[in-house]
């Protein structure tokens, strides 16, 4: 029964009809969509209170979260249940390193990013010689052991009392960011980046690799593709953006907790991800937007709010499993 179940969710995320030539991502509608959002985005702070700063801020987080995870499940093939493990090491890495050695966030930054990014190659070299739900049951006790070691090493992380005193970023061109609004354009720009980095990552020669190996692995290798090789590249570089994510959020809400990086955020970024439809990018960012917008206007009903949610998530995924990315495109294409 569980193999049946985790043949049905690896059904979900197979191949998204916006990997067609006709990819609406790429057409002069899309772009048009994708600058008034940015503009919107742009403008947020300044028409709008702390509370959606804060709120937008949280989902531009969740968005490069679930955009860095597509490149696994949604290009590679790989259902991977450990994304928040990365993302905590990455959080704890940065802030530990600026308050005990007093190094500047902006060089913490990119050294934690790089750690989590060769901590990754270390753990996916032997754990993606599993292939399937045996992978996928890996990760999801990997992610756990995280959780514990942040939970359990008081002495580093403060375990469940958290880590708080955690400085902003140093101001540069004189941009304070103990500001909310210096920090949310500051999340903006590294949010642009990242995604404008994996969109050109899965459009070139590797993300066709990527590809072919999602769609038949054994294929790909008996064609002289190294898979092994870009199933651990793609790991890595998901995992290393993620880090990249829990550095921005460290210094974005100045404390941490283990539970924040626990396997229910894990999940949290799967929902995200199968909502808004896989490999496309676009999708699960669309997806990660969608969540925490719903879930912020639930909390009227905190008994209620993930009873409601996951009933609004099986309907959506019973009326379109591609997620809300191929539900848009099979409206486009109808018209």
């Amino acid at each position: 029964m569980a193999e049946y179940s985790f043949v049905c969710l690896q059904t979900s995320i197979r191949r998204c009809p916006c990997d067609s030539k006709e990819n609406v991502i790429m057409s002069t509608a899309n772009k048009l969509v994708i600058g008034v959002v940015l503009l919107i985005l742009v403008i947020i702070p300044h028409i709008t209170s702390d509370y959606i700063v804060y709120v937008v801020t949280l989902a531009m987080l969740f968005s490069m979260l679930t955009a860095s995870y597509d490149l696994m499940p949604g290009y590679t093939g790989p259902l991977s249940f450990c994304p928040a493990a990365f993302y905590g090491l990455g959080a704890y890495a940065s802030a530990l390193l600026t308050l005990n050695t007093g190094m500047s966030f902006w060089l913490a930054l990119p050294i934690s990013t790089i750690g989590v990014f060769l901590f990754a190659v270390v753990v996916g070299y032997p754990a993606l010689k599993l292939r399937g739900h045996y992978f996928a049951v890996t990760t999801f006790f990997f992610g756990h052991f995280v959780y514990l070691v942040l939970l359990n090493s008081r002495d580093i992380t403060k375990g469940p009392l958290g880590l708080g005193g955690i400085s902003p970023p140093e101001s540069i061109f004189g941009i304070d960011f103990g500001n909310m609004t210096a920090m949310y354009y500051l999340i903006l720009v590294f949010g642009i980046i990242t995604v404008a980095f994996l969109f050109t990552l899965v459009h070139s020669g590797v993300g066709r690799l990527l590809i072919s190996i999602r769609e038949n692995e054994d294929l790909a290798q008996a064609s002289g593709v190294n898979t092994a090789f870009f199933k651990v590249l793609a790991f890595s570089i998901s995992s290393g953006l993620a880090g990249l994510t829990g550095c921005l959020f460290a210094h974005f809400f100045r404390l941490l907790h283990p539970s924040t990086f626990s396997w229910m955020t894990s999940e949290m970024i799967v929902i995200m991800f199968l909502v808004g439809g896989s490999g496309t990018i676009i999708g699960p960012i669309i997806g990660a937007g969608v969540v925490t917008v719903i879930l912020e206007l639930m909390r009227f009903a905190p008994e209620m709010r993930f009873i409601i949610w996951s009933i609004l998530l099986i309907v959506i995924l019973i009326i379109e499993p591609r997620g809300l990315a191929g539900m848009y495109y099979r409206i486009r294409r109808r018209t």
